[in-house]
């Protein structure tokens, strides 16, 4: 293993190699009434840095202070490559202020003597590993040296290291930026109800702190509503603290939109495809998915292949390659006809520019505000836009013809996605497109075995199993207000003695379904506040289908299609081509034999999802043959043959789920502004109701925003009623924090203030008359 070394060095001078990932201090002590300097010169990542150590005020004993900082310790935090230190040690007769007068009037040291020790052999393993080199300096002129007579107590600078670990990696630009979304919203938000000088209600910082001690509540459990990702997270969070709860779920399986589905007819290990979350970006945002799946979870992950050229792209009846594509002369060969020249209605100035208008400069010159300026001036400008959907920008910004929108829409987005918030749409490119990371590759992964090994994992883990077949059909309040009441409807259980309508009380409840399946639940007795209910109502869900197809062997593998993406015009939209496998069931292939076959969207997965009316139904044969035409097209294959090749389909509309009611929500212009800061606030008249998923988080549509949401909620829950915890003796908070980290959306002092914030203006509405 690589240590702390120190290298050659004369004179008064030392130098020190540290490898990567090491904890370094310096701090220096004066014995002497002069004036003495050392300097600490390294370089980090290619940027020459250097401190100043001073006592400047020539008094015995003091400890030197970094003229960096108000510190008297230079602290180096660990580097992702080695580096090499050197410290001079210099003195002067003369007063100076940062070394300026030390410069004109000093004298390097003599000599130095370096003394060094280290973690010994037999020391515990779970001893830190650490160097520390103690280095007496000999302070002289040269004219006043004797020989043999050396003072090495002049000063004293001890350098301690200490094995660390490598510092995280700066966050991409796209998840700061979603991040700051949020937390703007809720600065803003608090600041509308605390600024004595806006209109409306002001409540006092002095009220805006924790509750007073209450007595423990009785001993009722934490309702979770819903068994998905965020629920079985937030399980396993309250799991940790020792808090009692039950999860239940209105569906009769565990997951919400991690949910693979296996085709039974010829089965094997990777006869599946992904209904829901199928790929996961190692970004900064999806850092608590990757530390639960693989540290707490410990589960495989394969690679995501996201692109293939020999993938089709599919318009206007005509099919080629992704590679052909790149071949081709935009101008000359209009390949896809859609040119006013070629009875298409593309104005001739934008197609000769091509759809790469819209991802790379519509789109590249708001995300190169955040390389132009720094990232609050960036932010602030991008937020100007945020009255904008993607089309009104375009249209009566950019000064875009409608036409040229609507196909830029057709090859690059999904019918309708447009019309959604711009800067939602910048945001979410920025993910993918960070200019601040050119040339720097995302890796994509994906679960082997499909997403379902995770929340199959999950509840493995969490102590009280997910409830099934438990739809809740009202919350109200209960003892005048000190609990909540759920009411269940569990008639679809197959289970005779477990059908019926139950009632049960909770000391909490923590809700993670969509909206849409909350704005059917009876919430009458709730106290939800105006904010509450309207975005209950308002914030909007994405469509979105997918329709899995089994063959008996992977034939688009013969046009060298491994991996990546089809795109095509025609109903199916996009193709999803497998990125695990091969599988021994049906030998022969690279990867699996199953794919997805329709991967859309908007308006163009509702009118498929139209046709999903079971297996068997007139309805679904048009569906399935539909779908083999669609492909055959595409791919330029008969489709005769393709229907040799089949095995099984399996369809899936989230928005006609009746446990989804839309795939992942998706915020318009405004809404994270006059939506979200209610969402991420408690309801009821005591808090004792709290919102999770990811339309409660600032990152929509992943499995990062559904767990976000969890740990949100859940601390706000412990902040808003600090009674929950069962040690009083402990600090819950801390110990919450301690196993389950930091939030890159939330500090705990913003969302204590606003939970507490909720509690006052809870009470001003209900004073109301």
């Amino acid at each position: 293993m690589s240590r702390p070394k120190l290298l050659p060095a004369t004179g008064a001078q030392a130098k020190v190699e540290v490898p990567p990932g090491w904890f370094i201090t310096i701090s220096a002590v004066s014995r002497k009434t002069y004036n003495q300097l050392i300097t600490c010169d390294f370089e980090v990542q290619g940027t020459a840095k250097s401190h100043y150590i001073v006592n400047k005020w020539g008094q015995v004993n003091m400890k030197m202070q970094d003229l960096d900082s108000s510190e008297d310790v230079v602290t180096i935090i660990p580097q992702e490559e080695s580096i090499v230190f050197e410290l001079n040690a210099y003195f002067s007769t003369t007063a100076s202020v940062k070394g300026e007068a030390l410069r004109a009037d000093k004298y390097r040291s003599s000599r130095l003597n370096i003394l060094g020790t280290q973690k010994p052999p037999n020391a515990p393993k779970d001893f830190p590993d650490y160097s520390t080199f103690v280095i007496f300096v000999e302070d002289a002129p040269p004219t006043t040296q004797v020989a043999g007579a050396p003072e090495y107590d002049d000063s004293l600078i001890t350098v301690n290291i200490i094995k660390g670990e490598l510092p995280p990696p700066p966050p991409d630009t796209g998840s700061q930026a979603l991040a700051q979304t949020g937390k703007d919203a809720i600065d803003a938000f608090i600041n509308v109800y605390t600024d004595p000088t806006k209109p409306g209600p002001t409540i006092p910082p002095e009220v805006i702190i924790p509750p007073p001690p209450l007595p423990p509540t009785p001993q009722l459990p934490v309702c979770i509503i819903g068994a998905g990702v965020a629920g079985l997270y937030i399980a396993m969070m309250l799991d940790s603290l020792g808090i009692k709860y039950e999860i239940t779920e209105g569906s009769g399986r565990t997951g919400g939109r991690l949910y693979t589905h296996n085709f039974p007819k010829n089965s094997g290990k990777y006869q599946y495809y992904d209904v829901g979350a199928m790929r996961y970006p190692e970004t900064t945002f999806m850092t608590r998915t990757f530390d639960l799946a693989k540290k707490r979870l410990g589960l495989t992950m394969l690679p995501y292949l996201r692109a293939n050229d020999n993938a089709f792209l599919s318009y206007n009846r005509v099919s080629i390659t992704k590679a052909e594509n790149k071949q081709k002369d935009l101008v000359k060969d209009d390949v896809f006809k859609v040119s006013v020249k070629n009875d298409g209605y593309v104005p001739e100035d934008h197609f000769e520019q091509g759809t790469g208008v819209f991802w790379d400069q519509i789109l590249g010159e708001l995300r190169q505000y955040f390389v132009d300026y720094s990232f609050p001036v960036a932010f602030d400008k991008l937020k100007q836009l945020e009255d904008h959907s993607v089309t009104s920008y375009l249209l009566l910004v950019k000064k875009i013809p409608y036409p040229v929108v609507k196909w830029w829409e057709t090859m690059e987005s999904r019918t309708g996605l447009f019309d959604q918030s711009l800067v939602e749409t910048v945001l979410a490119s920025l993910v993918f497109m960070d200019p601040n990371m050119t040339g720097k590759d995302v890796n994509w992964w994906c679960f082997d075995g499909g997403s379902e090994v995770v929340h199959k994992a999950m509840t493995d883990r969490i102590s009280t199993k997910p409830q099934h077949f438990m739809r809740v059909t009202a919350i109200k309040e209960s003892d005048n207000g000190q609990t909540l009441t759920v009411s269940f409807d569990s008639t679809h259980n197959p289970r005779p003695s477990a059908q019926g309508r139950t009632e049960k009380k909770y000391s909490q409840v923590i809700s993670t379904m969509s909206f849409g399946c909350l704005r059917m639940v009876d919430l009458e007795h709730l106290y939800l506040s105006y904010g509450q209910r309207n975005a209950i109502r308002q914030l909007t869900y994405t469509p979105s289908i997918k329709i899995g197809l089994q063959f008996k062997t992977a034939w688009w593998e013969k046009l060298g299609i491994v991996g990546g993406q089809s795109s095509t015009d025609r109903p199916v939209r996009d193709i999803v081509y497998p990125s695990y496998g091969p599988d021994a069931s049906h030998p022969n292939n690279q990867k699996s034999n199953c794919m997805i076959a329709a991967y859309n969207g908007m308006q163009d997965s509702q009118r498929l999802g139209g046709l999903m009316k079971g297996k068997g139904t007139p309805e679904e044969r048009i569906l399935l043959d539909l779908v083999m035409r669609d492909l055959a097209a595409v791919h330029k294959v008969d489709v005769e043959k393709l229907w040799d090749e089949y095995e099984d389909y399996y369809p899936w509309d989230f928005y006609r789920d009746e446990f989804q009611l839309g795939a992942f929500c998706q915020f318009g212009p405004n809404q994270f502004k006059y939506t979200y800061p209610y969402v991420t606030q408690p309801g009821s008249k005591d808090q004792r109701f709290h919102f999770a998923g990811d339309a409660t988080s600032t990152f929509h549509g992943w499995v990062a925003g559904a767990l976000n949401s969890a740990w949100r909620a859940v601390l706000g829950m412990l902040l808003a009623h600090p009674e929950l915890n069962p040690n009083p003796n402990e600090d819950i908070v801390a110990k919450f924090k301690k196993e389950w980290g930091d939030s890159e959306e939330w500090d705990q002092r913003t969302l204590a203030t606003h939970t507490y914030l909720g509690r006052e203006l809870n009470k001003l509405n209900l004073q109301s008359p």
